[in-house]
């Protein structure tokens, strides 16, 4: 089947020709994406600012321009399509790492960098996802969510590895081209997509869509433990004694994309609302095991749970946000949604960054550990009654 062909006809199966491709840019996207999640805060701290504080604020700013695009994202794809919005996200990024190269090391660049970098990445997961979704068959989409962020973890957990050497190897410029690189490559990758019929006619959908703001509630608070943890994951390494904290990340991806490939469909076959609650109770437990084992096999043992626990939140938030909205409109509701996690990404890094200067690491893992349990409470008492009811109509 061509990509032609699986775009345009009714999806009969999941794994055509135009999902693989999905999948390609997600992993080369989000391989640049992890390559900065290993090297920047270390950056941040060896060569601008030795505090945490500013490296976790500097690496939470680029969720304040993430926040403001993707509702305009949103409205771009619902008129044009996907693919328009994958292509803008991917060049925009390469314009973040070229600042990083040209500008001498400061903390107005680099949070300018990250500032672009938000823009960017708002359009590529915003644009995934949606795509995703796009193309599964009935009763499928837990399983396309799942496997499009398989696709995005594998480029996590793989792109630390090479960056790590590369900075290593030659420095940090030599790093952010081979980030400016991977994305440049998936943006050509996204040519290759099927463009979807443009529909400027149709009118178009809010900027905010309230179909989305329980389950992206829930997902605020859901992802505050994973969001620190990746934040803090390479100084906290290094504070335990782990002599390459890439390894770090590879076991956190890794673990993710083997936990989405074996059980990409429970959300779909348990409901999203106990495959939620599931999740939720994981990362509690992850959030703990990172604060109290204190040592090299804690981290990681911490890190498989974590990625347990948000293998399944996302794939069982996402069908929660789009249930019953038009078409018309699924890119406004993919956009409102998403916004979350940038409100998420925004807090964490301050706040948590606050709670490691000011007490401890083991301080900042236990509250992200509330955090989940807020959300549990708020899937169960808010969202769960409005899933129920709509399924009994």
């Amino acid at each position: 089947m061509t990509l032609a062909e699986s775009a345009s006809a009714t999806p009969t199966r999941l794994l055509t020709s135009e999902f693989w491709a999905l999948t390609g840019v997600a992993c080369l996207y989000f391989g640049g994406f992890g390559v900065l999640n290993a090297l920047m805060p270390i950056f941040v701290v060896d060569n601008i600012d030795d505090s945490e504080v500013i490296a976790g604020s500097i690496m939470g700013v680029m969720a304040l321009s993430a926040l403001l695009s993707r509702p305009f994202y949103g409205r771009i794809a619902d008129r044009h399509g996907a693919r328009r919005i994958l292509v803008i996200g991917a060049l925009v990024s390469v314009v973040s790492m070229a600042v990083l190269i040209v500008l001498p090391p400061s903390i107005p660049a680099a949070v300018g960098s990250r500032l672009i970098l938000g823009l960017g990445g708002a359009a590529m997961f915003t644009g995934l996802t949606m795509r995703s979704l796009e193309l599964a068959p009935p009763k499928r989409q837990s399983q396309a969510a799942s496997y499009i962020l398989v696709s995005v973890h594998a480029g996590l957990g793989l792109g630390p590895i090479l960056g790590v050497r590369i900075q290593r190897g030659f420095g940090y410029n030599e790093a952010w081209g081979t980030v400016g690189l991977l994305m440049l490559l998936s943006a050509a990758l996204c040519m290759a997509l099927t463009p979807n019929p443009s529909s400027v006619d149709v009118r178009p959908g809010p900027l905010v869509h309230r179909n989305a703001l329980l389950p992206g509630l829930v997902t605020l608070f859901g992802v505050f433990a994973f969001n620190g943890f990746i934040t803090f994951a390479s100084l906290y390494g290094r504070e335990v004694g782990i002599a390459d904290v890439a390894v770090i990340f590879t076991v956190l991806s890794g673990s993710m994309v083997a936990i989405r490939l074996v059980g990409g469909r429970i959300p779909d076959l348990i409901g999203p609302i106990a495959a939620g609650s599931a999740a939720l109770g994981i990362t509690i437990i992850a959030a703990l095991v990172v604060a109290f084992w204190t040592e090299p096999i804690g981290v990681y043992v911490g890190a498989v749970l974590l990625a347990a626990g948000l293998s399944l939140q996302s794939p069982s938030f996402i069908p929660l946000a789009v249930a019953g909205v038009p078409d018309n409109e699924r890119g406004a509701a993919m956009a409102t949604f998403t916004g979350f996690y940038d409100i998420a990404n925004a807090l964490v890094g301050p706040m948590l960054g606050m709670i490691v200067a000011g007490i401890s690491y083991r301080a900042a893992f236990t509250f992200s550990a509330g955090t989940a349990l807020v959300a549990l409470v708020l899937l169960n008492t808010l969202v769960a009654p409005r899933w129920r009811a709509s399924n009994e109509e």
